[in-house]
């Protein structure tokens, strides 16, 4: 974990004296005369969440799995909700004595979760400053609610070179346990990661509304809870992400590879009640410039060469056209090609680093209908402590995709090393062929006893007959 400059409580407490204007919550939504006010910093946004429906001038919906923003389904971390935009997911209720946002995760009956995602994307962005939001959480295990920040660069550099700020994040098998966490690209381009962990001296987060807090300068984020200061950390030269603009992200998730998949104790609806969200800043603050952003700084691994899937590939098979390697994740494989191959000069490579889940995918440009092909071939070279993997196949228009796993298929030895595998399509159960745009991904490998291993693979020879 990365050294950090931590500040001391005195350090927050320094003019922020409060003060209630009024304790009256009307229906009017423009009405602010009961929000707290801080000496020295004045309110720039809010949402009371006062109005009939979610107000569509603050927030936006992320819908679907996340193949729709170009991550792997489930999120990128395996999650199982489908994010709608429908009533029974978000919407204004009243809760207590406030008329509040309301998020709720829920099961349908063909075994499935639905939740929302509500984000200020092109809405509103931030960059610097205090973010106050008065939230009571939802319980139970593969529960998972979030509010977080979001670097409004997105779309030019992959997480966690755009940077996440996490102001709340609890699991619900432990809802007492409040995480805030910062994701970045640290200097020697690998994923940087800094978090608080705080447990609640009793009850926990589902009991009642709690206020948690950032305050953001040039220099630091500090965390708070309920008006106490948790902890600090201080902005180093290789933090830029925290010196850009952000935008604001409310979601429950359901399962993944953390916090881990609902079982027969998990109890649904659950539902996530937000009170406010009010973000200040400090009168007569100027912000620095933004630094300029440098992709081959601020990006985790490598920049990955634009042909090189081309590698992996049966030279005669042309029917996926042209192709990029994406890897993802905390466990992401560096990717190259090696001289050691089956089928023309080179394979493509993934070197795993093991310790934590990741994976990497072909995608292709565009969306193509293979539906004519029975089966799925590739050749592997891998060390023999990779027992297990994750092989998915991917049709992001229609927003499916199918897991299996490399234990449950027998390959055949070939030269160099390399061993062939050949996967039927039906085994890809409910995915649709149709309109493919990721033929090949592996992910996850892993040891004889379940742990993720680090390995180097060498793929070669993919391809559908």
């Amino acid at each position: 974990m990365k050294k950090t400059r931590n500040f001391l409580p005195v350090f927050i407490a320094v003019g922020f004296m409060i003060t209630m204007i009024s304790c009256n919550k009307d229906n009017d939504p423009s009405k602010t005369d009961d929000v707290t006010s801080y000496e020295g910093y004045k309110l720039i946004w809010n949402d009371e969440f006062n109005g009939a429906a979610i107000d569509p001038a603050n927030w936006n919906y992320e819908t679907g799995n996340g193949t729709d923003y170009g991550l792997p389904a489930g999120w990128g971390n395996n999650e199982k909700q489908i994010y709608t935009n429908n009533t029974e997911n978000s919407s204004i209720q009243a809760d207590e004595t406030a008329s509040v946002l309301a998020i709720t995760a829920l099961a349908d009956n063909s075994g499935g979760y639905t939740s929302a995602k509500l984000t200020s994307e092109n809405l509103f962005s931030m960059r610097f400053g205090r973010v106050d939001i008065r939230a009571k959480l939802p319980i139970g295990r593969g529960i998972w609610p979030a509010f977080w920040m979001m670097g409004d660069n997105r779309d030019l550099i992959k997480w966690p070179g755009c940077g996440e700020i996490d102001i709340i994040e609890v699991l619900g098998h432990e809802p007492s346990k409040l995480y805030s966490t910062l994701h970045f690209t640290d200097k020697d381009n690998e994923h940087g990661e800094i978090q608080n962990i705080h447990v609640l001296g009793s009850g926990d987060f589902s009991e009642a509304y709690h206020l948690f807090t950032l305050d953001w300068t040039p220099d630091s984020l500090i965390y708070s809870l309920d008006g106490q200061y948790l902890r600090g950390f201080g902005i180093e030269d290789d933090m830029k992400e925290f010196l850009r603009s952000t935008y604001l992200i409310l979601n429950i998730a359901v399962g993944g590879y953390w916090p881990g998949d609902p079982n027969e104790t998990t109890v649904f609806p659950q539902t996530m009640y937000v009170d406010y969200i009010r973000v200040y800043s400090q009168d007569g603050f100027v912000a620095p410039a933004s630094p300029e952003l440098i992709l081959e700084e601020e990006t985790v691994g490598q920049i990955i060469e634009p042909n090189i899937a081309d590698n992996g590939i049966r030279h005669s098979f042309n029917d996926f056209g042209s192709l990029e390697v994406i890897s993802y994740g905390p466990g992401s494989p560096l990717i190259s090609a090696s001289d050691t191959a089956i089928d023309g000069g080179q394979s493509l490579v993934f070197d795993f680093p093991g310790g934590g889940w990741g994976g990497a995918y072909l995608e292709m440009a565009a969306a193509k209908d293979l539906s004519k092909y029975a089966y799925l071939k590739f050749a592997l070279n891998k060390p023999s402590s990779l027992v297990n993997a994750e092989i998915k196949l991917e049709s992001r228009i229609s927003a499916t995709n199918a897991i299996l796993y490399l234990k449950n298929y027998s390959g055949v030895p070939l030269s160099d090393g390399f061993t062939e595998y050949s996967i039927p399509m039906a085994d890809f159960a409910a995915l649709t062929f149709t309109d493919l745009t990721i033929p090949f991904a592996m992910w996850n490998p892993q040891d004889a006893a379940g742990k993720f291993v680090k390995a180097r693979v060498l793929i070669d020879d993919i391809r559908f007959e």
